[in-house]
């Protein structure tokens, strides 16, 4: 199944991503809380990424698939 994601306006403004190539960080892009054991990740054309925790993904994105 194909699946297409959504975000709420102003998402990206609130995302820190981290810097190609570096591991990512242990804590949530947008509000800094702890990761679960396998957190949605996100990835920029130029390497950069950004986990995220359940709570943001449930506020900020929208899954609809296709």
């Amino acid at each position: 199944m194909t699946v297409t994601l959504r975000f709420r306006a102003g998402f990206e403004k609130r995302l820190a991503w981290g810097l190609p190539d570096v591991p990512s960080r242990k804590l949530c892009a947008m509000c800094a809380g702890p990761l679960p054991a396998v957190p949605l990740m996100l990835w920029k054309d130029d390497g950069s990424g950004a986990s995220l925790c359940d709570k943001c993904v449930n506020e900020w994105i929208e899954a609809v698939p296709k």
